[in-house]
């Protein structure tokens, strides 16, 4: 548990100090007390662990990846492309959150403009994209 409890700590670390400019930032940001993170940091303390849903909220990550689970084991009805956008999906929490930000709206504008551009043409046949490849 010891192991896991450290594992999970770096990432909370990594993640302070990619998404806030201070360790006094972030405390403020979650309205900590102060010399939070840096009992956190000398390992005197292992309260990020009552907090990891906010933490999860506030860095835009699932709780499985704050403790390296995977989401679902299960992912037989994916195509090989859905799980390659997931991969790199879940390798985005080490950008700063701005990026991360970005990079889904990037996506998003996208998809968006292209269905809006052939919105009403003749879609292709329904062969399901693990048959397409």
């Amino acid at each position: 548990m010891k192991e896991n409890t450290e594992k999970i700590r770096e990432r909370v670390l990594s993640l302070i100090d990619s998404e806030f400019e201070s360790d006094a930032a972030f405390e403020r940001e979650m309205e900590l007390g102060e010399k939070t993170v840096n009992n956190w940091r000398r390992g005197r303390s292992s309260s990020f662990m009552r907090i990891l849903p906010e933490l999860s909220e506030l860095f835009g990550v699932n709780i499985g990846e704050l403790l390296d689970i995977p989401i679902r084991d299960d992912s037989s009805e994916l195509s090989d492309e859905e799980l390659e956008l997931l991969t790199l999906y879940r390798k985005a929490h080490v950008l700063p959150k701005k990026h991360r930000l970005a990079l889904k709206e990037t996506l998003e504008v996208t998809i968006n403009m292209y269905l809006t551009v052939h919105e009403g043409k003749p879609q292709r046949s329904g062969r399901s994209d693990k048959s397409a490849k």
